[in-house]
């Protein structure tokens, strides 16, 4: 492998992205999109420039170990982007989309995944399971940027964070379950009850809290004592983010878990100052980590197996992505009516693509079961995913605006 050329052409297309960010975004042609269709374009069914298996390292291996450091550093500046007292305000929303949000995306996505892909049962919940999460990543270009800020309320943007950044952690519980029924049927639930629940999950919500306010309050001490040259989140936003991952990972739990819990604790225990000098660092952090896996993405599409699949897939998985969220949302906007009002909810209901979390669990599941066509069906939904929403976010948020100035007039009506 030239890695030269790699480097030209990975940080040429961040560079160019980058500096056309705005402009793409109100034309709706947010960053993934494109650096998806660079990755194909520079690969072996277009130019042939560049091979996923020019990188010397078993395909996924390398997909699984990107996309997670991707996520460890996404779903950290997540996190930090919630305002001091998120949280205890926002309890209502957390407890809802999550405790029952959740599983039922999971039913209906597997519901539709059985029933319109026609695989067995247990692989359509495996499937479920690896797009139920909104994935933290992709949903950047919607809840940050100068469009976003313009046009999508506050309350909006840090929700959708939020749900994404939980979900997204909590998503490897949902899946272990079918990759256990797959592999050790007999042990599946002692299992996932014992090892995954208790130990990963609960066990790595434990660690990551300690972990978040441990930081917290050094890099507290450390500004206070003028031990720091720079007060800046990006000292601390990698090397934060990528400790967490790893030490989660020695210590036996689900770390991409506790790397969005340590963040959300180390958001709350530092000054709420710090967070409004910082508030774009993350942006161009997420950025620079965010756009070189979707152009390995377009590198890895395993396109001949796809036209294999026939036209019935793409519409399964792409149906099973969208309606898993639009139900779910319209199912429990009872519950959620003094949160989010009609406009709101139809927005967030929309919104819900995958991506990096999607490709992570995908390729961990491939990795425990030996099942190639996880890969295949996954990285069909995220292309269909992030071609769909990243197209429709300019026009949905223009939407979502005009709707705003009315709320607010019926507000201030009924006050």
């Amino acid at each position: 492998m030239e890695i030269n050329l790699v480097l030209a052409l990975f940080a040429g297309i961040v560079l160019v992205l980058s500096a056309f960010s705005s402009a793409l975004q109100r034309i709706s042609l947010p960053g993934p999109v494109l650096a998806l269709a660079f990755g194909v374009l520079i690969g072996p069914f277009a130019l042939g420039l560049l091979r996923i298996e020019d990188f010397g390292v078993p395909t996924g291996t390398l997909l699984e170990q990107a996309a997670r450091i991707t996520l460890g550093v996404g779903l950290a500046g997540v996190a930090l982007r919630l305002p001091h007292g998120y949280w205890r305000a926002n309890a209502r929303w957390i407890a809802v989309v999550i405790g029952v949000g959740m599983g039922l995306m999971l039913v209906v996505a597997t519901g539709v995944l059985w029933g319109l892909l026609g695989v067995p049962f247990v692989l359509a919940l495996l499937m479920g399971a690896i797009i139920t999460p909104t994935d933290p990543v992709v949903t950047t270009p919607v809840v940050t940027g100068s469009m976003a800020e313009e046009r999508v309320p506050e309350r909006v943007r840090h929700n959708l964070s939020a749900e994404s950044g939980i979900n997204d952690g909590l998503g490897y519980l949902f899946v272990m379950l079918p990759v256990l029924l797959l592999t050790t049927p007999d042990q599946s639930w002692p299992e996932l009850l014992t090892t995954v629940l208790l130990w990963e999950v609960l066990g790595a919500a434990v660690f990551g809290a300690v972990a978040g306010y441990l930081l917290g309050k050094l890099f507290v001490l450390v500004k206070d004592k003028g031990l720091m040259e720079e007060s800046s989140y990006l000292g601390f936003l990698v090397p934060f983010g990528l400790f967490v991952l790893g030490a989660g990972k020695l210590a036996g739990t689900d770390a991409v878990l506790a790397v969005f819990v340590a963040a959300a604790v180390f958001g709350q225990v530092i000054p709420q100052r710090e967070e409004e000098q910082e508030d774009k660092v993350d942006d161009v952090v997420n950025r620079f980590f965010l756009l070189p896996i979707f152009v390995l993405i377009g590198l890895a599409l395993p396109l001949p197996e796809w036209v294999e699949l026939g036209w019935d897939a793409p519409v399964a998985l792409l149906a099973a992505v969208l309606v898993r969220r639009l139900v779910t949302l319209w199912v429990l906007y009872p519950m959620l009516r003094g949160v989010h009002d009609r406009p709101e909810t139809g927005f967030l209901s929309w919104f819900g693509p995958i991506g990096v979390s999607a490709l992570f669990y995908a390729t961990l599941a491939e990795r425990h079961t030996g099942h190639h066509e996880i890969f295949v069906y996954t990285t069909l939904a995220i292309t269909a995913s992030v071609v769909v929403h990243g197209l429709s976010t300019a026009p949905l948020s223009a939407w979502l605006a005009r709707r705003e100035p009315q709320r607010k007039q019926r507000t201030e009506t009924a006050t």
